[in-house]
């Protein structure tokens, strides 16, 4: 009996974990933002939908990552970005 207990309070803390996960990220507008992707709303997303929805993105981080702006991520520059990661509130948690 006990470890049926635990198997659904685990079940159920997962699923609640899922869903918590999946609402962290379905941003501002309520909708799932791979949704917004399908520009021309044919029900799928191409590769080129896929890249030009995340192009700009990619685009912001390299230049957030880049602070030296030589065009290139050097070690350090890497070093400091996965540093400032680990202090942003939303990084998971250190492994100990």
């Amino acid at each position: 009996m006990k470890i049926t207990h635990m198997l659904l309070t685990s079940t159920l803390l997962l699923g609640l974990t899922n869903v918590a996960y999946a609402n962290h990220h379905m941003g501002e507008t309520g909708g799932n933002h791979c949704e917004h992707a399908d520009m021309n709303k044919d029900g799928t997303i191409s590769r080129e939908e896929f890249m030009m929805k995340h192009q700009k993105r990619a685009e912001k981080m390299f230049t957030r990552m880049d602070t030296n702006k030589d065009g290139k991520i050097d070690a350090n520059e890497r070093k400091a970005a996965h540093e400032a990661m680990e202090h942003h509130p939303t990084a998971p948690p250190e492994k100990k």
